[in-house]
C-alpha cells in the first residue's frame, strides 16, 4: 500500500470513529425519575402543603370544639381546642376557646383560674396582635381574680390591639377606679362612650364630681 493510500485509509478510520462517537452522543437517554426521586418529591409536596394549609386545619379542629361546646360536651370541646393549638399555635381561636372554657369554672376552682390565665398569656405570646386574647385575660383578672393592676394592663393591651372593643375601654376604666386613677378612668369611659357604650355617660357623670 502506498503512502497516499495509507493516509486515505487512516482518514476514513478516524472519520468513522468520530461519527460513531457523535452518534453515541445523539442517543444519550434523558434522565429518568427513579422511584426514590418520586418519594422525595412526594415528601417535599406534603411538607409544603402541611405548612401552607396548617392554619386551615387548625381552624377546622377549633370549630369542632365550638360545636361540642354548644352541645355542652365540654371535655370533648376542650380536647379539640387543645388539638387546634397543637396543630398551629399561631391561630388565636384555639387559645381563646380553651381559656374561655377554663374561665367558666374558675370562680369555683382556683386551679382553673390559674390555667385560664396561663392559656390566655401563652396564647398572646404566640399571637401578639390578637385583640381577643388580652380581652379574655383582662376579664379573667378583673372578674375572677380581682387583680386590678394586671387587669388594667391586659385591658390596655386589648384596646391597643382592637381599638373598637368598647368593653375593653370600660373594663380598663373600672380597673383604674379600683386603683384610684379617676382621671384615667374618665378618659377611658369617654372613649367607650364615643364607641357607643351609652352606659359610660352615667359613670362619667358620677365620677366627675
Amino acid at each position: 500500500m502506498s503512502d497516499d493510500q495509507a493516509a486515505v485509509a487512516g482518514g476514513m478510520i478516524m472519520q468513522s470513529s468520530g461519527s460513531s462517537q457523535t452518534a453515541g452522543a445523539d442517543h444519550v437517554k434523558p434522565y429518568i425519575i427513579k422511584t426514590y426521586d418520586r418519594w422525595i418529591i412526594l415528601v417535599l409536596v406534603l411538607v409544603a402543603g402541611w405548612f401552607l394549609f396548617k392554619p386551615i386545619f387548625a381552624f377546622s379542629v377549633y370549630y369542632r370544639g365550638v360545636s361540642f361546646e354548644h352541645m355542652l360536651r365540654l371535655k370533648t370541646a376542650e380536647h379539640y381546642y387543645r388539638k387546634a393549638i397543637s396543630v398551629d399555635p399561631h391561630i388565636p381561636e384555639g387559645w381563646v376557646g380553651l381559656g374561655t372554657l377554663q374561665a367558666m369554672s374558675a370562680k369555683d376552682n382556683h386551679a382553673d383560674y390559674l390555667s385560664a390565665i396561663d392559656t390566655f398569656t401563652r396564647g398572646l405570646e404566640n399571637n401578639p396582635t390578637s385583640g381577643a386574647l388580652p380581652w379574655g385575660l383582662c376579664r379573667a383578672y378583673y372578674e375572677i381574680g380581682a387583680d386590678y393592676p394586671n387587669a388594667l394592663t391586659a385591658c390596655q393591651r386589648a384596646f391597643t390591639n382592637d381599638p373598637k372593643n368598647l368593653f375593653a375601654w370600660d373594663y380598663a376604666a373600672w380597673a383604674s377606679i379600683h386603683m384610684g386613677k379617676r382621671d384615667q378612668a374618665l378618659a377611658y369611659w369617654r372613649q367607650a362612650l364615643k364607641l357607643g357604650h351609652v352606659g359610660a355617660a352615667a359613670f362619667i357623670k358620677k365620677y366627675s364630681k
